[in-house]
């Protein structure tokens, strides 16, 4: 099993002191009903491979970002698409980089960019390198949003829209390999988030509901790269700061999509 990229513990400590900045829209309160039980975006093909972030870079908020934004346009629009994370590290609108950042400040930066390259034309070199403008897009984005901090409706979300990003306390995943962690909040507090995934969808196991969060440490680590959390309980402040990118076809009308269980 590989180990963690860098020490998570020190990945985001002090990043998210500060509440979102004002320029990122609340997303409207969906009715309130049972989601789905089951829902699994990769069974969809709208998840793209796990990738590694490498030893030397605090890159999980760009690397959560852009699997979020591949996951969007493969739904909304159907075309596969693996996008650029070294260019969010280079092109950082607030110089993040590989120190660590805010999620919100990877999609800014598509935003102010106009759009994405592909990872075939700027690909990933685990450290921050002047920025490249010179690429094509091979994706865009309209906006980004937080969501409500509540589980069923961030269940909702994901099931009807699409894989959100998340914060999370990374405390446990460094000794995680496999099954449904359910850590105790003496051992992985809400309050102390330090890492973002990719939450790609949820389930359960008789009476165990879970999360499934792809995660940027390579396939090597966790269930194939991916992390089961237990759902319920705010597990490890999976609430704290759930955010999506907005991606919808310009002039077209909202609709909802339906996840595979």
């Amino acid at each position: 099993m590989s180990s963690p990229s860098i020490s998570p513990d020190e990945e985001f400590r002090g990043m998210f002191r500060s509440p979102p900045p004002h320029t990122m829209r609340q997303a409207p309160q969906l009715p309130r009903k049972e989601p789905p039980p089951f829902c699994d975006w990769r069974k969809a093909g709208a998840v793209t491979a796990v990738k590694d972030q490498g030893k030397k870079c605090r890159s999980c908020w760009a690397f959560a970002a852009v699997a979020n934004i591949e996951s969007l346009w493969n739904i909304h629009f159907h075309q596969p698409r693996n996008l650029s994370v070294q260019e969010v590290l280079d092109c950082s609108w607030c110089g993040a980089g590989c120190k660590g950042g805010y999620v919100w400040d990877a999609f800014t930066t598509v935003l102010h960019k106009g759009g994405l390259t592909s990872e075939d034309a700027y690909p990933y070199t685990g450290r921050q390198e002047t920025c490249d403008s010179l690429n094509e897009p091979a994706a865009y984005i309209q906006g980004f949003q937080t969501l409500p901090g509540d589980e069923v409706e961030i269940a909702a979300h994901v099931a009807s829209k699409g894989p959100i990003t998340v914060t999370l306390n990374s405390a446990v995943m460094k000794h995680y390999k496999k099954g449904i962690s359910q850590p105790l909040v003496k051992s992985c507090s809400p309050d102390q988030v330090d890492h973002v995934g990719l939450l790609v969808g949820y389930g359960h196991v008789k009476k165990s509901q879970y999360w499934v969060i792809k995660n940027s440490w390579g396939e090597g680590w966790g269930e194939k790269g991916y992390y089961r959390l237990s759902c319920g309980s705010n597990a490890c402040g999976i609430t704290t700061f759930p955010v999506t990118a907005t991606v919808h076809r310009v002039g077209a009308p909202g609709h909802n999509v339906l996840c595979p269980p």
